[in-house]
């Protein structure tokens, strides 16, 4: 396919610019592509160990709470859960991967207050309270690469139309336009040339 020009030098120079521009961008865009891919191998892995991380704490957690559940009165249980006052604050900001925008979650501030009566709850409640802080950074952790992921399938999806865009689209349709445009000049060539032969055979002549 053609790109809609006039056929003339002019037009010829400026397409040569832009097949060197489209091509640079196309290494450009394929080298990120590539990037972004080994990084998205890696974080797919990170995201593996992570999620192993919450779910062994998660099962450490709910097997604590159950312990403290059994060897407490029902109403003990729920009257000190009740009581337990907490405080948290989450920092969100951001950083650049491969110039791509992603979150980062961090725990600010982090604060529970223990009101319960200790005789009459298990001590496995405390390890769990104490456990609170580590359990909420590793789901942050998960939720922060999962939505790193997210994003960064976007961005590879977005990239790879571009470089389809460039290697299948865009640089064949200059590539064609220059050779149509160096076709029509040679027979502009030809063509004044043969005028040429003509009026010096009638110069000639006479």
């Amino acid at each position: 396919m053609l790109l809609k020009v006039n056929p003339n030098r002019m037009e010829l120079l400026r397409l040569r610019r832009r097949l060197i521009l489209a091509q640079r961008g196309h290494k450009l865009l394929e080298d990120k592509l590539e990037q972004m891919l080994r990084r998205f191998t890696l974080l797919v892995k990170e995201i593996e160990t992570a999620r192993q991380d919450f779910n062994l704490r998660t099962e450490r957690m709910l097997r604590d709470l159950l312990y403290c559940r059994i060897t407490s009165e029902k109403e003990d249980f729920k009257s000190s859960l009740s009581k337990i006052i907490q405080e948290l604050k989450i920092r969100i900001s951001f950083l650049k991967i491969l110039n791509v925008k992603v979150p980062v979650f961090e725990i600010e501030k982090f604060k529970i207050d223990r009101q319960y009566d200790f005789f009459k709850t298990s001590a496995q409640l405390d390890l769990v309270i104490a456990q609170a802080r580590d359990y909420l950074g590793s789901l942050l952790r998960l939720a922060q690469l999962l939505k790193t992921l997210e994003i960064l399938s976007f961005e590879i999806e977005r990239t790879r139309r571009r470089v389809n865009a460039l290697e299948f689209l865009l640089i064949p349709y200059i590539q064609d336009t220059i050779r149509y445009i160096n076709q029509k000049l040679a027979e502009f060539e030809r063509g004044n040339l043969t005028r040429l032969m003509r009026i010096k055979e009638i110069i000639r002549a006479h």
